[in-house]
């Protein structure tokens, strides 16, 4: 490559030229890829967690909601026994 910028292009000047694109070129394909990856990764954690949270969910209704149940029957069996409609 010469000092003078006006000077024209050497077969060298853009062989060196190409390769600094290719170069450019593979560290993007692989910064790419790499992100890529990540955003796979990431997807797999949070339906991990998503799951999670749903089955966490789902178990703690399934308590409340027994409870609760548990709770009217033994309130119906208390008022019955309580009104002499059920023998204790």
């Amino acid at each position: 490559m010469t000092a003078d910028p006006n000077a024209p292009a050497t077969k060298e000047d853009i062989r060196l030229l190409m390769e600094g694109i290719g170069k450019l070129y593979e560290a993007n394909e692989q910064w790419k890829a790499d992100i890529v990856e990540q955003i796979a990764a990431s997807e797999v954690r949070t339906k991990e967690h998503f799951d999670l949270v749903a089955e966490n969910l789902t178990h703690d209704f399934q308590s409340a909601f027994r409870d609760k149940l548990e709770q009217h029957e033994d309130r119906i069996v208390r008022l019955e026994r309580d009104a002499g409609l059920r023998a204790a």
